[in-house]
């Protein structure tokens, strides 16, 4: 799903993280030592999310700076799995049901169904494509044309409508939260 190196570079991230949460190493060791984030957007959002860390006070900010480890774990955890959000899968299909008027009519403007889920989840057009592939690869959907683009629910993805069946028919490739 990811290449290697793109792979050893979310987990030198997660780590680095980790060992920065652990008082192991100082903020700035950490923005020095931190992989190149240009190309992956899960690595730019965990620097970020790092760099403007919010302050630790003694009454007010606790229960934002509670928010901001649990936010960031989330994150590392994402980094640490090659495997997908159950969260996202789920948005993805509600976004092709609605597309589709309930499966009677074909998918199209996939390429905007793509963008309105990345924007509802945070992921990147790229990630939800490949979501859109395990669903293509999976029969549940069906790629009919390719000029214009034009999907379809197949009989196995018109019968998915819970999210109980969401996860069995893709558990072996998503974590949920």
């Amino acid at each position: 799903m990811i290449d290697e190196t793109n792979k050893l570079e979310r987990q030198l991230a997660a780590n680095l993280v980790k060992e920065y949460f652990n008082k192991k190493i100082s903020k700035s060791e950490l923005e020095k030592r931190f992989p190149s984030f240009e190309n992956d957007y899960k690595i730019r959002a965990l620097f970020y999310k790092i760099k403007y860390e919010p302050k630790r006070l003694l009454f007010f900010g606790v229960s934002r700076y509670q928010k901001f480890i649990k936010e960031t774990y989330e994150i590392i955890e994402e980094l640490e799995s090659d495997k997908m959000q159950f969260r996202t899968m789920k948005a993805l299909f509600k976004m092709l049901w609605l597309q589709s008027n309930n499966c009677s009519k074909d998918i199209e403007n996939m390429s905007f169904v793509l963008f309105e889920v990345s924007k509802m989840t945070g992921n990147s057009k790229k990630e939800i494509y490949k979501y859109l592939e395990l669903l293509v690869e999976k029969d549940c959907i069906e790629n009919i044309s390719i000029n214009p683009f034009l999907y379809r629910f197949t009989e196995k993805g018109k019968s998915i409508n819970t999210d109980f069946e969401i996860k069995e028919c893709f558990k072996e490739f998503l974590i949920e939260r």
